[in-house]
């Protein structure tokens, strides 16, 4: 497991979480290629993680579903640049390969360059990417550097990233794209700052947020109850706004029937995790 603990522990959750996805009843999305990055070792460490916090699962099923949507929207309305922010093993590059459309990872050197060598081992092409750590960098400057054009539209999807950075991070990142890139649209997913602080009012919701961290390492800093803030701070649109839950009532509402009937806490903490896209106008 020594290469999980190199790369982290999240991007391989979050893959064979999408691997898994083949055999849902009721498949929110298709993803191919998710299996190239699980392993039976992997595979059970999930397995393991997901029977201690079953809500887990959804939370990524419904987030990387969000997400597509807006990838796929994105495009649909000639969108030609699309960035993913801590892509990790994110394959929505080849996923929704289309001419003229020029997709790039930003992730950490040793997560792009395992992600590239597992890829180019099954036979299949990475996208561009930019190693780096995004907060520390001008990146902007590493993406014109790359070949993106500052001055087009760019759609920066921002996947599973917000609730581990601390709030002046996040505001800063987002001056620093906001002065250099006119076009810029980016799409995030955010927790409730009641989950966070553990002001939901429901202990069941409390106690899966402390075992989380306590098992995964990684702390829940920061969240969101109101989104004007963007606009007051950056000059931000809200293009659109939801809870995770609403995209799987669309896509596969008996799925969500279904957890409703058996997973009453997945239910309650799904209303509080939700994605949004901003628009710089």
């Amino acid at each position: 497991m020594d290469i999980i603990n190199e790369i982290g522990s999240t991007a391989f959750f979050v893959s064979s979480i999408r691997a898994m996805e083949k055999d849902e009843e009721h498949k929110l999305f298709d993803d191919p290629y998710a299996a190239l990055f699980a392993n039976e070792a992997i595979e059970e460490k999930v397995r393991e993680q997901i029977r201690i916090f079953p809500p887990v699962r959804d939370l990524v099923r419904y987030r990387v579903c969000a997400m597509s949507e807006i990838v796929e929207r994105g495009i649909e309305e000639g969108v030609k640049q699309i960035v993913s922010l801590g892509a990790g093993f994110d394959m929505r590059a080849q996923i929704y390969q289309t001419d003229g459309v020029r997709f790039c990872d930003v992730d950490q050197p040793a997560v792009l360059q395992f992600k590239n060598k597992v890829l180019e081992a099954g036979g299949v092409t990475p996208c561009a990417g930019i190693e780096c750590n995004y907060l520390e960098v001008n990146l902007p400057g590493e993406l014109s550097r790359a070949g993106f054009d500052l001055e087009a539209p760019i759609l920066f999807i921002w996947e599973g990233n917000t609730m581990y950075l601390p709030l002046d991070l996040i505001h800063d990142f987002l001056s620093r794209l906001r002065a250099r890139i006119s076009g810029l649209t980016i799409a995030f997913d955010y927790l409730s700052e009641k989950v966070v602080n553990r002001t939901t009012g429901d202990e069941r919701i409390s106690e899966f947020t402390d075992l989380f961290e306590s098992n995964f390492g990684a702390k829940w800093v920061t969240g969101f109850d109101d989104l004007s803030v963007f606009r007051e701070k950056h000059g931000f649109e809200v293009v659109s706004s939801a809870n995770v839950i609403e995209v799987g009532e669309r896509r596969a509402p008996e799925s969500v029937e279904q957890m409703n009937e058996f997973m009453e806490l997945t239910a309650d903490l799904l209303k509080l995790y939700s994605y949004c896209v901003l628009k710089a106008s």
